[in-house]
């Protein structure tokens, strides 16, 4: 049985909204420790997910950065080894080439995980923009 006691008890230990504690106590039966382990435990995955995914946001700023230092010649973007989008950076217009992209991936973070986003630079050398977005994650931290 869930009462407004058990509600508030668990509000006022895990500072969760009306919702989320009495969702948690629906889940657990009533039982207050239980409805604190499941939303503590819900608080810590998702505070990991958030560290841990790159999103579109993340590419489009890691692209123009690469983009600003003015050597990169061509942004791929590839889905299961196959080529599904490639752009010429050449194009003084980021925002032209950062759309086709955007409506490619969505902005779904799994979404953006399924694809290989690359720049080659004018050298032929390639930049795995993920691998460039933790490296440069790491070194702020």
């Amino acid at each position: 049985m869930i009462t407004m006691e058990k509600i508030d008890y668990v509000m006022d230990v895990t500072n969760s909204s009306y919702d989320v504690v009495r969702r948690a106590l629906l889940d657990s039966d009533g039982d207050v420790d239980l409805a604190v382990d499941i939303i503590r435990k819900s608080v810590d995955t998702s505070s990991k997910k958030s560290k841990d995914t790159i999103d579109f946001e993340d590419i489009k700023d890691a692209i123009k950065e690469i983009w600003n230092q003015g050597n990169a010649n061509k942004l791929v973007v590839k889905k299961d080894g196959d080529i599904v989008l490639s752009l010429s950076l050449t194009v003084s217009a980021l925002g032209i080439i950062l759309a086709p992209v955007a409506a490619l991936v969505g902005v779904g973070a799994g979404i953006v995980n399924d694809y290989e986003f690359k720049i080659i630079l004018s050298t032929k050398e390639e930049i795995d923009i993920k691998e460039y977005i933790k490296c440069k994650s790491k070194t702020k931290n």
